[in-house]
């Protein structure tokens, strides 16, 4: 016949099994919860010393977690080897004088005794051994009934599944971290490389040094004024480097002649979106436009450019962009054939080939991000900075252009 006393201490479990499922399983840091449920593990067996371990497999030690009557200072961590794992028994309590016949009690492990430990209980989750359960003396009977060594067993799987998962959980985030290092170690080889390959294709003509670094830069500020995501933003500063890297097979005498090209000279300069094209193509970049954006930056809005004639919806943001970026660093340099425009010679000509050339939205997007830049709107300048302007140099009058220009374009 059940006792009514059984009945009550039953009860009185399952209600503190369910308290220590809520705890495990709450929001609140992970140390906070392993120390609320060691908490409720010494309610339940009125027990006011008791250590909660956890394992170190590298270490091959329990080191404390957390602790109930006795400081942490004191602590000296534990050495657990393999054979002494292999022979603990999962999540089954021993008693101290139990231990001691057992190879893994030393004079490092006399630390339990130290504790008044009178109770230990190694936590396995799926056969990995994670940490251990130390109780101190009880207040009331000091042995355990098997009833209350079966829930002592609940109460181990518990705690261990838990200690388990936080053990992946941290391996996964370090393994991330790692990987996201990685990560950004070969992103910044990769962009190196890149900035290399450009400095070489600028090399080639003497006139154009760093034009597709000023490229990559312009077309960079007007994709991230039209609120481009971060990786879109990337395909087009790695596009604006790589833009003109066909020239490589174009004579240099041809790129850098003095005067008016031939046919057959002029032919061979439109060849370079192609030759990038079919260059870049054969390579397995993680920008999925890059190519697309490099063959099209000589195409226009009237179908008129090279290599498909590509004409006015067919031509994508990126490839509008990479369009005006590339023509205006053109027009404000040096060239074999002709001086730089002044840029506001260079935003007239910008102007008046709006429609045409370039798109209208596109251009207006460029002529704003360069107001904010004459305006000290922005935190760092992207375009400004490439141009020497004049001494005495007056802002008002690219700003009054700039209004001007956007005014008629919202017309």
């Amino acid at each position: 016949m059940v006792e009514k006393k059984d009945i009550t201490r039953l009860l009185f479990s399952i209600s503190s099994l369910a308290d220590l499922g809520q705890e495990v399983t709450s929001a609140k840091s992970f140390n906070d919860r392993m120390k609320t449920a060691l908490y409720v593990v010494t309610g339940m067996f009125s027990v006011p010393k008791a250590a909660l371990l956890v394992y170190n497999s590298n270490q091959q030690r329990l080191e404390l977690l957390t602790h109930k009557g006795f400081k942490d200072t004191a602590w000296t961590n534990i050495h657990v080897k393999a054979k002494h794992i292999k022979s603990f028994s999962k999540n089954e309590p021993y008693s101290l004088s139990k231990i001691k016949t057992n190879s893994f009690y030393n004079p490092d492990t006399a630390a339990l005794e130290k504790f008044h430990t009178k109770t230990f209980i190694p936590l396995f989750a799926k056969d990995e051994f994670v940490g251990a359960i130390c109780l101190g003396k009880r207040l009331s009977r000091p042995s355990y009934l098997q009833s209350e060594k079966n829930v002592l067993k609940v109460v181990a799987n518990h705690i261990a599944i838990t200690l388990h998962n936080s053990s992946l959980f941290r391996r996964l985030t370090n393994k991330v971290n790692e990987n996201k290092k990685l990560y950004e170690d070969m992103r910044h080889i990769y962009h190196d490389t890149i900035q290399a390959f450009a400095a070489a294709i600028d090399a080639k003509d003497r006139y154009t040094r760093n034009h597709s670094y000023r490229v990559a830069k312009y077309a960079v500020a007007i994709a991230r004024e039209l609120g481009w995501k971060e990786k879109d933003i990337e395909t087009i500063d790695v596009a604006g480097l790589l833009h003109d890297i066909g020239k490589i097979i174009i004579d240099s005498g041809v790129i850098n002649k003095g005067t008016k090209l031939s046919l057959s000279e002029m032919s061979e300069i439109k060849r370079h979106p192609q030759v990038s094209y079919d260059i870049l193509s054969k390579i397995r970049f993680p920008w999925r436009d890059l190519v697309h954006f490099v063959r099209h930056h000589h195409e226009r809005m009237d179908g008129m450019g090279y290599p498909d004639a590509l004409q006015g919806e067919e031509l994508s943001d990126g490839v509008k962009i990479l369009a005006i970026a590339d023509a205006f660093d053109a027009m404000t340099t040096d060239r074999p054939y002709r001086r730089k425009l002044s840029l506001a010679e260079a935003l007239h000509e910008v102007k008046n080939c709006l429609g045409t050339q370039f798109d209208s939205r596109i251009s207006n997007v460029f002529f704003r991000v360069l107001q904010k830049e004459i305006n000290g709107e922005t935190k760092k300048a992207q375009i400004l900075p490439h141009f020497a302007l004049d001494k005495g140099f007056d802002p008002t009058v690219i700003t009054t252009l700039l209004e001007t220009i956007t005014a008629e374009l919202s017309a």
